[in-house]
């Protein structure tokens, strides 16, 4: 799994992250940018706490696990798009739960948490 630098954070935005490379993207970023923040930003943290990078822990054998529920908008059709990634790429197995891990500690990680 391959797995790309974290990007910080606009400095005392309060959105999530967005991808800007696609096409209709580039003006939602621009809007996001234009627009000031709504709400309090979100605190910085003091630093990446001592856990150990994803990837290592991802590449371990025997990986002990804990549950994160979430509901996620439907309107993303995620579910969908997961099950299309797999046929497309003849997938037996999606490991959702390391795709969130390495998602949220992305995330985590660029705000200092």
């Amino acid at each position: 799994m391959a797995i790309r630098p974290a990007v910080p954070p606009a400095a005392g935005g309060t959105a999530f992250p967005v991808r800007t490379d696609g096409p209709g993207h580039q003006e939602q970023h621009a809007r996001s940018q234009d627009a000031p923040s709504e709400g309090a930003p979100y605190a910085h943290g003091p630093g990446r706490p001592n856990v150990p990078e994803v990837a290592v822990v991802l590449n371990q054998r025997i990986i002990a696990r804990e549950s994160l529920d979430s509901s996620v908008p439907a309107a993303l059709k995620l579910k969908k798009r997961i099950k299309r990634f797999a046929l497309d790429n003849e997938l037996d197995h999606l490991p959702i739960g390391d795709i969130v891990s390495v998602a949220l500690d992305e995330w985590l990680t660029a705000r200092g948490f």
